[in-house]
């Protein structure tokens, strides 16, 4: 199986870690238009089936000719209006392939490529990670199971495996300025069935973690497509929630109240700066990862509803912590491993699918099921409650 990954940072470099370790006949090929990037990746992967090359992805015909040599593309890009939409019109260009996308951000965007990908014969799954990504396919998997779903709700957090270890109880998961996008960001969530928004960094919960303790839970905008794909399903309640350790929301709160995650520009001694980008410096030196202090992800989803004629409850649940000896967080490996799958799973499809199919849509079923066992493998175990 040959995977061409766009994009060689954090995730990318992960996704072909785990797509060389466990495909026997894996060949992956690694391109960005940052040497850098491609250095640090082949200093970590150091195995002979991976190939590096260096590209523009804004060019149309050089994307298409990379993205033909390979049975399964992954995207591991920012997700900025440029590069999302030259992507697709690579995919386009290319024609007769698939493709897994790390994450959404404005999920939007995607969806206007639908149908030049139809015409092209391109099988496309955006959204894939830990959340967005296999928390939506849960809360796909539960309506699937339930004869009516009622509520639904995901829990999900990357933090130190322990309170009291790290600076304002945080320590860098992932990408920190998405983070912080996340905590000024208000969120949309289903109440009473109806999509309302909910104020950013507003702790309305807490939370027992097993084995580590309570954890606060605030409102976060990541339902993505779900605030599209569950609609008019007659759930009631749905909702994405970020956890923390007690008392970071209101310290963060504290602090955006002050302005310290504005993002309109101040002067400072003549130089045009704006207090996020500032305030982001200063958390990246904070909360910079420190090896022997472990990290851990965890993810509840849970739905609500009518089963057989019984109201009853059931979730899914997953917890994994850094590696020290690979050198990666918690965050890498939950959101890297689905990625993966995601990708190897749809290199095998001969279904005919084309366009672009979300997630929750997708991953449904037997491929939950897939999806899960190979998880296992890799010792992140879902458990059903």
């Amino acid at each position: 199986m040959k995977t061409l990954i766009i994009g060689s940072g954090l995730q990318g470099r992960v996704v072909g870690y785990d797509i060389l370790k466990y495909v026997e006949d894996a060949e992956v090929i690694y391109a960005d238009i940052d040497p850098e990037n491609l250095a640090i990746t082949k200093e970590f992967i150091k195995d002979p089936r991976a190939s590096f090359v260096e590209f523009n992805v804004l060019d149309t015909e050089e994307t298409a000719a990379l993205m033909r040599q390979s049975d399964s593309i992954v995207v591991c890009l920012p997700h900025g209006e440029e590069i999302t939409h030259s992507v697709y019109r690579g995919l386009a260009a290319a024609g007769n392939v698939k493709a897994v996308f790390s994450d959404y951000w404005v999920w939007e965007r995607h969806q206007q490529h639908q149908q030049a990908l139809v015409d092209a014969n391109v099988l496309a799954v955006p959204g894939m990670g830990i959340a967005p990504g296999f928390a939506n396919i849960c809360i796909g998997q539960l309506e699937h199971e339930f004869d009516q779903m009622e509520e639904g709700i995901i829990y999900v957090g990357g933090i130190p495996a322990e309170k009291g270890t790290c600076p304002l109880d945080y320590m860098e998961a992932f990408c920190l300025s998405a983070m912080l996008d996340m905590y000024i960001t208000p969120s949309i969530v289903f109440e009473d069935g109806e999509l309302v928004e909910k104020p950013p960094l507003t702790v309305f919960d807490m939370i027992q973690i097993p084995g580590h303790g309570l954890a606060e839970v605030f409102y976060t905008d990541g339902l993505c497509t779900l605030t599209k794909n569950m609609q008019g399903k007659g759930i009631k309640k749905l909702a994405e929630t970020t956890l923390r350790w007690p008392g970071h929301i209101e310290k963060m709160r504290q602090l955006n109240d002050l302005g310290f995650f504005s993002t309109e520009e101040i002067e400072v001694n003549g130089v045009k700066v704006t207090p996020k980008d500032v305030s982001e410096v200063i958390f990246k030196n904070l909360w910079k990862k420190v090896w022997g202090v472990r990290d851990l992800t965890y993810l509840l989803v849970v739905g609500k509803g009518l089963k057989d004629g019984k109201y009853i409850e059931k979730s899914y649940e997953l917890k994994t912590y850094s590696d020290d000896e690979a050198k990666l967080t918690s965050m890498e490996l939950a959101t890297a491993y689905p990625i993966s799958i995601a990708a190897q799973m749809i290199a095998e499809d001969n279904s005919g699918l084309k366009g672009i199919v979300d997630p929750e849509i997708y991953f449904v079923g037997d491929k939950f099921h897939e999806m899960v066992a190979q998880l296992g493998r890799r010792g992140i175990n879902v458990y059903e409650k």
